[in-house]
């Protein structure tokens, strides 16, 4: 949700107005009226139709027409949308799908046709029409048509800094106004510009050259300045760290100390309620009231999740959070009732270029679905960019090569765990030969295929989960003679296991995978029933619900795909699964997206973009199967592939890189054989 869009909200402490809510009643009423009238011009066209050719409730309609041959299909994901990313080191401006294709970006073709560097922020003025980007380093704001990335207006002087007219220092967040005005935040001039189309102040909060807490005739150095519903602006105040409301004339409605060291970029969310970034390093995204309390904060000190200067954090939808993480060279989606990470694009602390990844991103946006839909010029670039990356993957399509690792392990094993560690593999417990379980841990170079065993773990354990989580093996669950609910964990630097924790209830034949710093463990058999639910912990001690399969399942097949679990096949209690499913941590919700030809059981699942690879697993009769199917969250489609070689079930999976290794285990009997699936790009492929 962008601020100063949508019904204005109160935004003063208590205060309402007698004639206020009669007008309230009034607009209300109006609007009912509306609605009935349209509601009834819409049953009369609409009258002569089937249900089945009326769009769904609550749906947008797909429009399209006899000159469409590819309707838009907007990517489902946890954007109701498309993410703008202003990709500040790139010196270049996104448009990003949830499965994270590139739809649109600035600049593009023959390059800007004025100086375009350091764009520290990018948001979309009034209709969506253009977009207002400020280039923090380079001293200037620039407004550019949307989608054709014309340059429309600028302010400033490229690479020359200064408080005259014409000239800013260091702007911060830009806004293209309603009434038609562009907001800036003049960071070190220590002041608020409010211009007009001729380039001119028409009034500013804040003076330059006086810097400190006076508002409105002084303000400290200005982080941000959002605007407010009713024409009001939010600022924020780096020294001091001040948050402060002013109305539209200009006037002072209420200030407060932030609890942060560095407030960046605050953002009204209605009801009292104010969204910031602490920029710093761990960084932390909040929610305050307007007296400074917390009502709401994420802040990780250490590990995956942690956040390095994030920069700005905005509400997308309600229960969803994205923020900024700058110097992690990502943009990360939150969610509030998990404080888990669903989501993100760019690749965590590399920098790059390349699709899918950033370099210190510092400003972002949402093009809602509505509005992508709807606005001709927008939907016509969309339905542009839908068609192209058809072509790049005939050209570019993955190809999956199996074969078996020139080495082997030197006893059987089977229904061991497996994760990376260190460009090495940890492999622990499992079955033997004798079906008995085991407690050792072993390092694996895949290179050289050396197994050396390095400790054990306190209990012998099989059909267990397991990831790492800061630098450590953790094993939860799993089977010896019964169901365990021991959490054991293994320092390989240490060479020391102890049980760290325990699990809600006993669980054994249960799968698990990593995303965004978490860990979700899925299904698994608690000694008397198939379990549905899906665990959630970021530190392996403690956990929560994060949602429900629709039906119990044992042996399950999991990975992370594109922010979202997918989770294939499995035992239920009355057969074997054929269903594909995908779990979204950002709602909690678990959606079909299609069904194996055959039941599975015990198989393994490749991510690899979008699309899941199932290999092997054991049929409803029994059988180890070999085949490879293609679960495509994007279409919502399920392939089988023309691969053979990966006749195999119960065996410890683990990625690296573009390589997945299959270690061990069943094929009739426990396996001494490894395999290597590698992934990429085919080429020549039509």
């Amino acid at each position: 949700m962008r601020t100063g869009r949508g019904a204005p909200t109160s935004f003063r402490h208590g205060r309402g107005e007698r004639g206020r809510r009669h007008r309230k009643r009034l607009f209300t009423s109006l609007i009912l009226i509306a609605a009935a009238v349209v509601f009834t011009v819409g049953n009369l066209a609409g009258s002569g139709k089937s249900r089945a050719q009326r769009s769904p409730a609550g749906r947008q309609p797909n429009v399209s027409s006899a000159a469409d041959p590819a309707p838009l299909r907007v990517p489902a994901g946890p954007i109701p949308g498309y993410l703008l990313i202003a990709d500040r080191g790139n010196n270049r401006i996104l448009l990003v799908a949830n499965d994270k294709r590139i739809v649109w970006q600035y600049p593009s073709g023959g390059g800007p046709t004025y100086p375009f560097r350091f764009d520290d922020d990018a948001f979309f003025g009034p209709q969506f029409r253009t977009i207002i980007t400020n280039q923090e380093e380079q001293h200037t704001i620039q407004l550019l048509g949307f989608p054709n990335g014309r340059l429309r207006w600028r302010y400033g002087h490229a690479n020359v800094h200064g408080s005259t007219a014409g000239y800013l220092n260091t702007p911060d967040d830009a806004y293209q106004l309603p009434n038609g005005l562009v907001s800036v935040a003049d960071a070190s001039n220590c002041r608020v510009l409010f211009l007009n189309r001729a380039r001119r102040i028409v009034r500013e909060l804040g003076r330059a050259g006086a810097c400190a807490h006076a508002p409105p005739r002084e303000l400290g150095a200005v982080n941000g300045a959002t605007p407010l519903p009713g024409g009001g602006t939010l600022v924020s105040e780096i020294n001091g760290s001040w948050i402060d409301a002013f109305s539209r004339t200009g006037r002072l409605m209420w200030d407060f100390h932030a609890p942060v060291s560095y407030p960046s970029d605050p953002q009204w969310l209605g009801g009292g309620h104010i969204l910031l970034a602490d920029y710093t390093r761990p960084g932390r995204a909040l929610i305050v009231d307007t007296h400074g309390r917390v009502l709401w904060r994420y802040g990780p000190i250490s590990g995956p999740g942690m956040l390095d200067h994030p920069s700005l954090a905005l509400r997308v939808r309600p229960g969803l959070i994205a923020v900024n993480d700058d110097y992690r060279d990502r943009v990360v989606l939150i969610s509030i009732r998990t404080h888990h990470i669903v989501w993100q694009y760019g690749r965590r602390d590399v920098k790059g270029r390349a699709r899918g990844d950033l370099n210190t991103p510092d400003g972002m946006d949402i093009l809602p679905t509505a509005r992508a839909l709807t606005t001709p010029a927008i939907r016509a670039m969309l339905e542009r960019a839908q068609a192209a990356p058809v072509r790049s993957q005939a050209r570019a399509a993955v190809s999956l090569t199996i074969r078996a690792a020139p080495f082997r392990l030197p006893e059987p094993v089977e229904r061991a765990v497996a994760v990376p560690w260190n460009g090495r593999i940890l492999v622990a417990g499992g079955l033997d030969s004798a079906h008995s379980s085991a407690a050792g841990v072993f390092t694996l170079d895949p290179v050289t295929g050396h197994l050396r065993n390095i400790g054990s773990l306190p209990r012998a354990f099989h059909d267990a989960a397991a990831s790492l989580i800061e630098g450590r093996l953790f094993v939860f669950g799993g089977g010896s003679s019964t169901s365990s609910d021991a959490v054991q964990t293994f320092d390989p630097r240490t060479r020391r296991g102890s049980v760290a924790a325990h699990l809600p209830r006993p669980l054994s034949d249960l799968a698990a995978a990593q995303l965004g710093g978490s860990t979700y463990l899925v299904g698994g058999y608690d000694g008397r029933s198939s379990r549905a639910e899906i665990l959630v912990t970021r530190n392996g001690k403690q956990f929560a619900v994060a949602g429900r399969l629709p039906l119990g399942l044992r042996y399950p097949a999991v990975a992370a795909v594109r922010g979202e679990i997918v989770v294939v096949g499995g035992q239920t209690a009355t057969g074997v699964s054929r269903g594909v499913y995908a779990f979204d941590p950002a709602t909690g919700r678990t959606r079909l997206i299609g069904r194996l030809p055959v039941p599975l059981a015990h198989a393994a699942v490749i991510p690899v973009g979008s699309t899941a690879y199932v290999v092997g697993g054991i049929d409803s009769g029994g059988t180890t199967a070999g085949s490879v199917y293609a679960a495509d969250l994007s279409t919502r489609s399920v392939k089988t592939l023309a691969i053979q070689g990966a006749k195999v079930a119960d065996a410890a999976t683990v990625k690296l890189g573009a390589t997945t290794y299959l270690i061990g285990g069943r094929r009739g009997r426990a396996l001494t054989t490894i395999l290597e699936i590698k992934s990429a790009r085919a080429t020549g492929s039509s």
